[in-house]
């Protein structure tokens, strides 16, 4: 299996699981933030596609993620508690996982791609997977521990944009 296909593998399972996530969760935040992401892994596919088929493809500007920052603003500001089922914090966790493993393999891609459109490509999709990453930390973070979250989260400091 070559890169691409890899890629696309992990985008489409990416996809489908956030769909999935979407389609359960209960609070309309919820539902936008994974329906936001799977939206996203099915943007970086269609990046991955066109590559393996015509060499190159261009990878649009980086996400918006206004939306998704006014979400946690909004639980953060509101003390809101997600229902999630015991077994949730766990699929955050392999999403998480997920993600973690897409970051890996875009980066040894950039840097064993021979082409700078393909290099470039790969390190912009890397970026926004981090920034899922990220999102899907603070999710385990607010679920988990909600009081915390929502008392400290502000004092913590983990770097700009941390909390979305």
């Amino acid at each position: 299996m070559d890169i691409f296909d890899q890629a696309m593998a992990i985008e489409e399972e990416g996809r489908a699981f956030y769909q999935k996530l979407a389609d359960e969760a209960s609070d309309k935040g919820a539902v936008y933030i994974f329906s936001w992401l799977a939206d996203q892994e099915k943007k970086h596919y269609a990046v991955f596609r066109k590559m393996k088929t015509s060499g190159a493809a261009a990878v649009g500007k980086s996400a918006d993620l206004k939306g998704v920052r006014g979400i946690f603003a909004h639980w953060k500001d509101t003390q809101a508690r997600l229902d999630v089922k015991e077994n949730q914090v766990d699929l955050y966790l392999r999403a998480l996982d997920v993600e973690e493993k897409s970051v890996r393999l875009y980066e040894d891609a950039a840097h064993a791609a021979d082409d700078d459109g393909q290099r470039t490509a790969f390190l912009r999709i890397a970026a926004e997977e981090k920034a899922h990453r990220q999102i899907m930390e603070n999710m385990i973070e607010f679920v988990s521990k909600p009081e915390t979250w929502a008392e400290n989260a502000e004092f913590g400091y983990r770097g700009e944009d941390y909390y979305l």
